[in-house]
This record gives structure tokens, C-alpha cells and sequence, in this order.
């Protein structure tokens, strides 16, 4: 090995084994303090109402995810050096990432975050003098659970031990028994249903569950005097499994709720939208009354092109999830103008600023002459988790990736903050950016109007 190799690998060792005595010390009880998530902007904030402290979110309740007992992964061989025993000079890493259908648009851009990820690995690794690299084989999902199905088993039929994606809930919860038991670790860049939610299995997800969007998503409309809402959303494992969470915990609030259920797939939601009209009527276009909607693309621009020509749909207060915070939006002028006019308020996972995500935006942007969608950040974060967890198990498999997969991401710190897992193996920490659709000189953007802090359940409000 090369004297630089012998450096890399000695300072890896010791980062390593520094992180897994503190990981051992905080999960026998020992005291760890962290810091909340910064605001993304970095903007000057003012809170909406009084704020408690925030709460460290180091509890037995965010724990990483519970696996198989765990033994500390350092060995007298190295990692970096390519000593480890078990791992080939090429490997591979599934990439089962949509780029067409639902995730035409935004699809190909989680997945050069993934591939900036894995070429920046692979330089690292021929600095070090590594015998090694890793290798990304791609396949189109197409944004179907059968078709995620299929390439998962394909997949799986080459060897393939890690997987990035896929991006759907419906595709993730449709490939964990697969995963399961063949062994095989899955981290979804983007699922955040609840149908996906489960401990102890192989599937993993970089950003905030809706399980904490849904409830944060319903308390934001009831603190902002909206006591009647309107839904509508898809009718798959991640509309049907967001919209319920909202409207259980909008319920409990005292609100009223009527929800809309649709087939993404439906050629025509003509029909769908004139309900939402209806609901909306009943309830009385006033200022109490709002409607959320939960739509991917091609469904999002059926349902927004109809909205914009009913009158009684633009005169009430619109919300969103991350999905309703695609550039697709924007580029029809009658949808923007209409998303301006009922100033849509979108709850996106926040993206913190720190040092790791300057550098990925602005190697993102050199690579590719293009901003990075919020998704990409957690694509990017997702293939340098697998290939990290990956040397630290020392070897090419599933199981003694999984292993120890929590613990490596228990100390990792990504272009998306802090990726402590939960119980269900989902991101533990969740803060929310508040965008709305605003008119620039150059046309209409989204922008970002405040944070939804996920430990108070309060909102600091940005000063424009």
C-alpha cells in the first residue's frame, strides 16, 4: 500500500472506532449532546409564537434502527486499503431509481446525486491507493412496484448486496419482502410513506417519514386559523397514507375534514376536481377553509390546470407536501400564476447548511449545469451511507451490511444533516421548510418563507 493509502486508512480506522465507542457509550447510556438543525437558509428568523427550548433529539424514542446484536465492525485489517476481507475490486451498487413516468422530471436528477456520490468515492479511493472501486448499475422502475419488483429480483440475480432507491413508497413497501429475505440492504432516497415503516427489516430511508410530516403538516394549517380542510390526494400507499395522517391529527385538533381519493393513473380527473369544488363549497370559501393536495407530476398538473379555471378554487388557502415542490409546477405560466394566487405553503424535509452541502450543491452544479432538487441531496447522502457502510462492514454482504448500516449513520453528517435513524430505520431528525410560489423578474420560483421546527412543532418565519 502507498504511504498516502497508509495515512487514509490509519485516520479512517481511528474516526471509526472513535464513532463506534461514542455510538456504544450513548446506547449504554452514556451522555451525548447535539445541535438542532440550522435554519437552511441561514436567513435572520422570527418565531410565529413563543418557542420552547429544543429538545435534544438523542432519546430512546430516535434511537437508530434496531438490528441483529451488534459487534463492533473494527478488525485488525484495514478498510480503506482494500485488505478487508470479502471485498472484490468492483462493487457493485443497485441503483433502482424512476426516471420516467411519476419521476420523469425529477427522477434523473436524484439519480445523478447518487452517481456524484459514488465518482467522488471512487476518486477518494484511488488517492488512497485502494484496489477497489465501486460500480453503479442502473435500472429504470419506471415509478411501478411491479416493475421495482422486477428490477430488485434482477438485481438480486447479479449478486447485488446494496441498493439505492426505489423512490416511490408503493415501490419500497412492494420490494421489502424481497429484500428481506434474500438479505439484501435497500435505502430509499425519497419514500417517506407509512406503509414502509417497519423495524428491524432491510429497508432503509434517508428522509423524514410521513409519520412526522403528516401530524407537523396538519397542526401548521390548524395554528394558521384553518379550521376546515379539504384533501385531496392519490390514492396509493403514499397519498392515502399522508392524507389519513393529516386527517387524524387535523381531527383531534377539531377541525373537519372531507378527503378526495384518486387514481394517479386516471386519464381525466375532470370529475375529481369538481368534487374538490363541491367539498370546498360546502364547507364555505372563507377564510377558515383549505384544501391540500398530494400529487406527483402528471396528476399534479391535471388536477392544478382544472383548479385554475373553477373560481371557488382560487379563493381559498392551498397547502402541499414536498411533492407539490417540482419545478413542473412552474413551468406552465396558468398553474404558477394560480399556486401564487392561493399562496400554496409546501412542507419540504429542510435541507440544513453545513460544509457537505455547499460542497455537493456546488459540485452538483459544476457536474451537471443545474441546481440539485431536494431529493438529490438525499440520493447523494443515501450512496455515500451504502458505500460507507459497506468498508466499515469489510465485506460484500447484505447482513453484515445492515449490521452495521445505523451505527456508521448514527455518525454520519451528510448534505442533509444528521442521518440518525429511528426504530423503523427512517431518519430520526425532522425539521420542515416552508415554501410558497412567489414572481421574480425572471418568472415564478418557489421560496422559502420559514421552518417548521420539528421538535416544538413550532414555526420560525423568515424576514423577507
Amino acid at each position: 500500500m502507498s504511504r498516502t493509502g497508509l495515512i487514509v486508512t490509519t485516520i479512517v480506522i481511528i474516526l471509526i472506532i472513535a464513532g463506534v465507542a461514542a455510538y456504544y457509550a450513548y446506547k449504554g447510556g452514556g451522555k451525548t449532546t447535539t445541535t438542532a438543525p440550522t435554519t437552511p437558509t441561514g436567513a435572520q428568523t422570527t418565531t410565529a409564537a413563543t418557542t420552547s427550548p429544543v429538545t435534544s433529539p438523542l432519546t430512546t424514542t430516535t434511537s437508530p434502527a434496531a438490528t441483529t446484536t451488534m459487534t463492533s465492525p473494527i478488525t485488525t485489517t484495514t478498510v480503506i486499503s482494500g485488505t478487508a476481507q470479502g471485498l472484490p475490486k468492483e462493487i457493485p451498487i443497485g441503483l433502482a431509481i424512476a426516471v420516467s413516468g411519476g419521476y420523469a422530471v425529477d427522477g434523473p436528477r436524484r439519480l445523478k446525486g447518487a452517481l456524484l456520490a459514488i465518482e467522488e468515492m471512487n476518486q477518494l479511493l484511488e488517492k488512497a491507493g485502494a484496489p477497489f472501486r465501486f460500480k453503479p448499475i442502473h435500472e429504470d422502475t419506471k415509478a411501478n412496484p411491479q416493475e421495482a419488483v422486477n428490477v430488485i429480483k434482477r438485481f438480486i440475480s447479479q449478486g447485488i448486496q446494496v441498493i439505492i432507491g426505489p423512490l416511490s413508497t408503493s415501490e419500497t413497501a412492494a420490494v421489502m419482502p424481497i429484500v428481506n429475505k434474500a438479505h439484501v440492504v435497500v435505502i430509499s432516497p425519497s419514500s417517506t410513506g407509512k406503509a414502509a415503516a417497519f423495524p428491524n427489516d432491510y429497508v432503509f430511508r434517508m428522509p423524514p417519514p410521513d409519520t412526522a410530516q403528516g401530524p407537523a403538516l396538519a397542526r401548521l394549517i390548524h395554528q394558521l386559523g384553518y379550521t376546515k380542510l379539504v384533501i385531496i390526494a392519490r390514492n396509493d400507499d403514499y397519498g392515502r397514507g399522508l392524507a389519513t395522517l393529516v386527517k387524524d391529527t387535523f381531527q383531534k385538533l377539531g377541525g373537519k375534514v372531507s378527503m378526495i381519493l384518486y387514481h394517479p393513473e386516471k386519464p381525466d380527473l375532470s370529475q375529481e376536481v369538481n368534487s374538490l369544488a363541491t367539498e370546498v363549497s360546502k364547507f364555505g370559501a372563507d377564510k377558515h377553509t383549505a384544501v391540500l393536495i398530494i400529487a406527483f407530476d402528471n396528476d399534479g398538473r391535471q388536477i392544478l390546470e382544472k383548479a385554475s379555471q373553477i373560481d371557488v378554487l382560487g379563493k381559498v388557502q392551498w397547502f402541499g407536501p414536498d411533492s407539490m415542490a417540482r419545478k413542473t409546477f412552474l413551468e406552465s405560466p396558468k398553474i404558477a400564476e394560480f399556486l401564487a394566487k392561493v399562496h400554496i405553503l409546501i412542507t419540504s424535509p429542510a435541507i440544513p447548511k453545513n460544509p457537505v452541502t455547499k460542497h455537493f450543491e456546488e459540485a452538483y452544479q459544476k457536474k451537471y449545469g443545474e441546481k440539485p432538487t431536494p431529493y438529490a441531496y438525499y440520493a447523494y447522502d443515501a450512496a455515500w451511507l451504502a458505500m460507507l457502510s459497506v468498508l466499515v462492514a469489510g465485506k460484500y454482504d447484505g447482513q453484515a451490511i445492515k449490521t452495521v448500516l445505523p451505527v456508521v449513520a448514527f455518525h454520519f453528517m451528510g448534505a442533509t444533516g444528521h442521518k440518525m435513524l429511528d426504530k423503523n430505520g427512517d431518519a430520526a431528525i425532522a425539521d420542515y421548510a416552508i415554501s410558497t410560489v412567489v414572481k421574480t423578474p425572471s418568472g415564478y420560483a418557489f421560496k422559502q418563507i420559514g421552518v417548521l421546527k420539528g421538535s416544538t412543532g413550532k414555526v420560525e418565519w423568515i424576514k423577507s
